[in-house]
């Protein structure tokens, strides 16, 4: 699950939500000092799935820093500490990708993601390294993560390649000059990797080489196509821009090369919707994660005429609310909760409009600072 929103039309969103969810985040903490919480033997790891996510919080404000704790926490709500940073002029590393071994988790130590950190949720030990050539993390390999996946940009190049778990580079699957980079997503058994493709999207296999190409009608190729993530076991869901107005529609492409289905309706700028970046099918709709006005991130439905209602999380600023995961009926959600930049992070139940909060900040802490989902096809793709 690897994504980028990097593009036209979406490169405000990017900058916003990569300060407010890793950005901000990812400033090299090498001043502070990291402690191994001692309550990893007390985590039932056996039942450690879907529906469980990691996530770092801090009760700190911008006039007074505070400890940053990562915690692991259950579908219920229950939450153990693995790990702590104590407090200082930095701010904690980075959440990007969780194993799906459950083991270990990256960490971005750097604003750019070149600066590793890599902690093992079992001990409690950080261990810290760069990739090949200077390159920037975007996730591990699937199923278990033996491996990472990175990008290096050169000029007006980017090379997407598979690294060892030290940065070695092992293999590189493709180079691009399109200015907006590339970007790969996984299959859950890790055989094949969707990458985004000028009139659709291409399907490389992990051991190198183009399978098939996957066109997508329609497909500006000036713009081109974006694999958010895998849908199921054999569809991908990717973003595509098509002419006139160049904003992104939702995309089902079958990797046998059948057919691709739209799944989201061709927006224009006066649907307020200024494209559809993910969605979730749940059983009282298909829900959207767009974009608004001015980059902002929406959280809309999408009614049967394909036009959009606009969901409205209660207890939130309902501003930049960033869909992590689905679970039965229910989304989690990042969640803005106040004025002043405090995140929180609940379940969320569109239907019933049921509420579960996990974490919620005080209105001057900066509260939630990351969160990364145990891996499912519903999950989001990290900004």
């Amino acid at each position: 699950m690897f994504a980028n929103i990097r593009r036209r039309g979406l490169l405000a969103a990017a900058v916003v939500i990569g300060l407010l969810a890793a950005g901000l985040l990812a400033v090299s903490g090498s001043g502070a000092v990291a402690a191994a919480a001692p309550q990893q033997a007390r985590v039932p790891w056996a039942q450690v799935g879907p529906g469980w996510e990691l996530v770092q919080y801090t009760n700190g404000t911008q006039a007074k820093h505070a400890a940053t704790t990562l915690y692991l926490i259950s579908p219920n709500g229950t939450r153990y500490t693995l790990y702590t940073w104590r407090a200082s002029a930095n701010f904690a590393p980075g959440l990007i990708a969780w194993s799906g071994d459950k083991t270990r988790v990256l960490l971005s130590e750097s604003g750019d993601g070149s600066q590793l950190g890599q902690l093992n949720l079992m001990t409690g030990q950080l261990t810290r390294f760069t990739l090949a050539g200077g390159a920037s993390a975007l996730g591990y390999t699937r199923p278990g993560g033996l491996n990472i996946l990175g990008v290096q940009t050169t000029g007006a190049n980017s090379t997407l390649a598979r690294y060892s778990l030290t940065g070695k580079l092992m293999k590189v699957f493709t180079t691009t000059g399109h200015y907006d980079g590339v970007t790969g997503a996984y299959s859950a058994d890790g055989s094949m990797l969707a990458v985004n493709g000028s009139t659709g999207v291409r399907l490389f296999s992990n051991a190198g080489g183009v399978i098939r190409q996957l066109p997508v009608p329609g497909t500006n190729p000036a713009m081109g196509c974006w694999s958010e993530r895998w849908w199921d076991a054999s569809t991908i869901l990717a973003g595509c821009y098509a002419n006139p107005y160049d904003i992104m529609r939702l995309w089902l492409v079958p990797d046998s090369g059948a057919k691709p289905t739209a799944l989201t309706a061709q927006r224009t700028p006066a649907s307020h919707d200024y494209g559809d970046l993910d969605a979730w099918r749940l059983t009282s709709g298909l829900y959207l994660q767009s974009v608004g006005a001015c980059g902002s991130l929406e959280f809309n439905k999408q009614n049967p005429n394909g036009s959009i209602t606009p969901v409205n999380v209660p207890g939130t600023t309902n501003g930049d609310n960033r869909i992590v995961t689905a679970l039965g009926s229910r989304l989690l959600i990042h969640a803005v909760t106040s004025c002043e930049g405090s995140e929180s992070l609940l379940w969320f139940n569109p239907g019933n409009r049921a509420e579960q909060w996990l974490l919620k900040a005080p209105p001057n802490a900066f509260g939630v600072l990351g969160v990364v989902a145990y891996y499912r096809y519903e999950n989001a793709p990290p900004f």
